[in-house]
């Protein structure tokens, strides 16, 4: 999954309040709501960088370890992935 550029599914309704998104899907009438830290990473996923390169600079931002933030960004992709929210691979 690391090689994998992952983006936001363009047909969706984002919208953030108080650093919170809200995405609706209008073709599934799906709504999700994401808290602050998914938000930030919401609003990376525009399939510029790889699951690698995000883990690498996240990891410089917060100063965590590249690994533990790849394992949860690995998780956070799942999960938009079954949610329907990011293009297929």
């Amino acid at each position: 999954m690391t090689a994998r550029r992952p983006k936001v599914r363009t047909e969706l309704t984002v919208v953030e309040l108080d650093g919170e998104a809200v995405v609706y899907d209008e073709e599934s009438m799906d709504v999700h709501r994401f808290n602050p830290s998914a938000t930030v990473i919401l609003g990376l996923l525009d399939g510029s960088a790889t699951v690698e390169e995000l883990a690498v600079d996240i990891s410089d931002v917060f100063g965590q370890r590249r690994e533990d933030v790849l394992a949860q960004l690995d998780e956070l992709i799942r999960q938009l992935d079954e949610g329907h929210i990011l293009e297929p691979v």
